[in-house]
């Protein structure tokens, strides 16, 4: 589809247009517009097509050209686009940024400056160069955010835990950037999610110790003796690591039986008033902190189970291993009081009817209040000769709130990022 300077695939600004959740291309798009496809076009797939010369406007030609001759000329940009090449919602958010931070540009109307494009004196040098370190950020948080928000099916908004107004059907980057609510959580999610790898990947692992076939790869520590012996000969040797570095050197494939992993997650959320105020931001971590627990489950193949109470339980999603969580579980209104033995009696009861399917439960309590600890060891002994264990988290508080309730709890205070001590309890 033409635009000023460039032809530009319709299917490429159709990607576009739904990442910023703008109109559908048209003919009488401005030239701003039609710059801004022109950019997403470079970004993306790294190249544009130029328009027949007697099919373009002289002067949206020139104007346009000016511009794409100064970020060419400025290797901040070439990291940019090596940044955003084949990734359409990193490339729309790092054009929205970029435009955004160049402001205003001359119209296409006005003389062409003397300067040589990317020349020290070009005018839109130095814009141009804080521009891109902009749009690096914002194609950054995208992905961060994304990360985030990874296994969520689309439901309702997420203001205020209101009712679905269409929104679901909207690409996710245009969603993140009019709902600051959810980019937030997805933000905050997306640091927790690589506290928890990053604590996952400190375990010590057991079981590949027994030969089960060869196979091709670069392990040398598997490599075959056959293949280790051409290491002895100088010409052999070259062979040996051209095949190691292609990885088609012949190595045995180790498996093993591990123990069965961790029972199931059952996550109870507060989703009582006190969650809400100061900006929602107890109830944005707590919601945060359930992404990157239904990620953990993931990870493992365990069943996820989560439970939304306030004076008593009103949502419950199970989710089993490889299917989505749907938004709604997670984005619904805060409200009422807090009753912590009504939440652990459901969590209870739905490990109980589950008949094995989550027994073994490892059930998080979530909450920033206080409630009447009269119930809770008989609560606990439940639990223990079920096989399941309860660990809490009291938001704002010390973890001696939740102690009468739980195995194990600690008390959060940075709702910034993820405590080591309360990362080390959960992840690793």
């Amino acid at each position: 589809m033409r635009r000023n300077a460039f032809d530009v695939p319709k299917w490429h600004l159709i990607q576009h247009r739904d990442a910023r959740g703008l109109p559908l291309p048209a003919g009488n798009d401005s030239p701003r517009r039609r710059l801004e496809d022109e950019l997403f076009e470079r970004l993306y797939a790294g190249a544009c097509e130029p328009i027949p010369e007697a099919d373009a406007v002289p002067a949206l030609r020139a104007w346009s050209e000016r511009v794409h001759a100064s970020c060419e000329a400025l290797p901040q940009f070439s990291r940019l686009a090596d940044e955003c090449r084949g990734d359409a919602a990193a490339a729309a958010a790092a054009v929205e940024s970029l435009l955004d931070a160049l402001g205003e540009l001359p119209p296409p109307e006005a003389p062409a400056p003397r300067t040589a494009a990317g020349s020290a004196k070009d005018p839109l040098r130095r814009p141009l160069v804080a521009a891109c370190a902009a749009a690096s950020r914002a194609a950054e948080e995208l992905r961060e955010a994304t990360e985030g928000l990874a296994g969520v099916a689309p439901g309702s908004s997420t203001e205020r835990g209101g009712p679905g107004d269409g929104r679901a059907a909207r690409s996710l980057a245009a969603r993140l950037r009019s709902d600051e609510r959810l980019r937030r959580i997805a933000l905050l999610a997306g640091r927790m999610k690589r506290i928890a790898a990053s604590k996952r990947r400190g375990r010590v692992r057991h079981g590949a110790d027994e030969v089960s076939d060869v196979i091709q790869g670069g392990e040398l520590d598997r490599a075959l003796p056959v293949e280790l012996a051409r290491l002895t000969h100088p010409r052999r040797r070259l062979d040996f690591l051209r095949s190691l570095l292609e990885r088609q050197v012949l190595e045995y494939q180790l498996t093993g039986k591990e123990p069965l992993g961790r029972g199931p997650l059952v996550v109870l959320l507060d989703k009582s008033s006190s969650m809400d105020s100061d900006g929602g931001a107890r109830d944005i971590w707590a919601t945060a902190l359930a992404l990157a627990l239904f990620e953990q489950a993931r990870a493992e193949r365990r069943t996820f189970a989560l439970i939304a109470y306030n004076a008593a339980p009103f949502h419950v999603e199970v989710v089993r291993p490889g299917d989505a969580l749907p938004e709604e579980a997670l984005f619904t209104r805060c409200g009422g009081g807090t009753s912590i033995s009504a939440a652990l009696t459901r969590g209870l009861d739905l490990v109980a009817e589950a008949r094995g399917e989550l027994r073994r439960a490892d059930l998080v309590l979530v909450s920033d209040g206080e409630d009447d600890p009269g119930p809770a060891s008989e609560l606990r002994a439940r639990a223990a000769a079920m096989g399941a264990s309860i660990f809490g988290l009291a938001i704002g508080m010390p973890g001696a709130a939740l102690s009468p309730w739980c195995d194990e709890a600690h008390g959060v205070t940075d709702l910034a990022t993820l405590e080591p001590a309360v990362a080390s309890a959960l992840f690793a």
